[in-house]
């Protein structure tokens, strides 16, 4: 089905600085499909990862399976949310993704990354007990798999591996 590389990441790797910066690049962070941001002023957005009282979005996963398919057929590369649950409804909808997690020893340099960035302790501690969760997994699953050194990012090893990827225009 997939006319995109679809990249089901892990947090830090880079998704959201490579959409930012490139136009065929989307980023489909899950927050706003996964919790129900209706009603937060989206200045806050950022302020709501890890908050335990967001409210769960009744369309979820239905409303990111969509959003999913829509920006594999406008974008070259697209981003998605790696969480093993998940991983089988790209499977049943037809998505084919390559995994992408830091390796164990870029791993300590992307801990420092997530506090650098503003996280929140609590959802520190939950990312650093997945990670190892991730690791046992991946060691079972047949999907390809993009395992990033230390000092490197998914667009280092995007470009490092031929994939072209088409700058946003700068405003003048």
């Amino acid at each position: 089905m997939n006319k995109a590389l679809v990249i089901a990441g892990f947090a830090g790797i880079g998704k959201t600085y490579l959409a930012n910066k490139y136009k065929n690049v989307a980023d489909l962070e899950s927050s706003a499909y996964y919790y129900d941001y209706s009603k937060v002023d989206p200045s806050d957005y950022e302020k709501m990862k890890g908050d335990p009282n967001r409210v769960l979005n009744p369309d979820f996963p239905q409303n990111y399976i969509k959003a999913v398919k829509k920006a594999i057929k406008n974008y070259d590369i697209v981003c998605v949310w790696l969480k093993i649950e998940v991983l089988p409804l790209y499977e049943k909808n037809d998505i084919d993704y390559q995994i992408c997690i830091p390796s164990g020893e870029a791993f300590k340099d992307y801990k420092k990354r997530y506090v650098e960035r503003g996280n929140s302790e609590r959802w520190l501690a939950k990312i650093d007990s997945s990670y190892e969760k991730y690791v046992k997994y991946l060691e079972s699953d047949s999907h390809k798999k993009i395992i990033l050194e230390p000092d490197e990012t998914i667009e280092d090893w995007l470009l490092k591996n031929g994939y072209k990827l088409e700058l946003k225009n700068k405003k003048k």
